[in-house]
């Protein structure tokens, strides 16, 4: 375990991708970043998982949607003839 202490600006990058893995009644959420600009193809981004329940999940969407100014897309309701 490394105890060195980071600084903010340790913590700060740019996320590049993330995932998750549905575990029933709680959710994986696995978060990709980086510090640089452009990874060379040997580096890989620093990958990061939160382990939460699907409540937790919908409030974390909810406050995304609320800071981005946007609304969730409406679900579509699949039919055979479009």
């Amino acid at each position: 375990m490394d105890t060195r202490k980071t600084s903010d600006a340790d913590r700060f990058g740019a996320l590049v991708g993330w995932t998750h893995e549905n575990l029933g009644d709680r959710v994986v959420l696995k978060v990709q970043s980086t510090r640089k600009h452009a990874l060379t193809k040997d580096e890989v981004p620093d990958e990061f998982r939160y382990f939460m329940t699907k409540n937790q999940a919908v409030v974390l969407a909810n406050y995304l949607y609320s800071i981005s100014d946007r609304l969730p897309q409406p679900r579509r309701r699949w039919r055979w003839f479009r």
